[in-house]
């Protein structure tokens, strides 16, 4: 099985979403660019890959063991950037204006715990980022980089992040179908 841990957004913020991603695909219109199907929208936490049932079954035992260290917290979607960068794009993405750093402690804490049983650690710093598009080609390529040059966002949604989910990724010719293997609700103490 072919796994990762997100966080999913609500039906109001995928609209926003979709709503600027076909903003870009008006302004860039060019071939070799895979836009995400805004039912695929989510952030994700931490990618396993290919995973045994067994492992799987690890995986889930870890993300219940932090369950009550994680609080919920709001995210405030906006900004576009790019991977590797700016110039050479090959993932288009929305972060995070608000809200980025609480994502990140979370995703620390789950990539940590999953790392004291057996799965490898992150090597990178977390990026909060939602994949917007995927460049295919140096055409697609030239093009996003020319609209990054110039296109800013503000804010297009805010969400209220209280849980992950454990996806599964079946990959197939017309694209990958995720499917929610679990949910892990957030339950630390908010304090008030």
């Amino acid at each position: 099985m072919r796994l990762f841990f997100a966080v999913l957004l609500p039906d109001d913020a995928i609209e926003a979403l979709k709503r600027a991603q076909e903003e870009l695909q008006t302004t860039i219109n060019e071939g070799g660019i895979s836009w995400v199907r805004p039912h695929q929208f989510h952030y994700t936490v931490k990618f396993l890959g290919e995973t045994t049932p067994a492992r799987a079954r690890i995986a889930i035992e870890a993300a219940e063991a932090i369950q009550e260290d994680l609080v919920p917290f709001r995210v405030t979607l906006g900004g576009l950037g790019a991977f590797p960068n700016r110039e050479r794009p090959s993932v288009v993405w929305v972060g995070a204006t608000e809200g980025g750093e609480e994502l990140a402690r979370s995703a620390q804490l789950l990539d940590d715990r999953l790392g004291q049983v057996g799965f490898s650690k992150e090597k990178r710093a977390f990026t909060a980022h939602l994949t917007l598009a995927r460049i295919k080609t140096y055409a697609g390529e030239v093009a996003a980089a020319r609209l990054l040059k110039t296109a800013h966002w503000g804010d297009l949604a805010r969400v209220q992040v209280d849980r992950f989910v454990l996806m599964r990724s079946t990959l197939h010719p017309t694209g990958a179908e995720y499917t929610v293997v679990d949910e892990f609700p957030f339950r630390g103490d908010t304090g008030g």
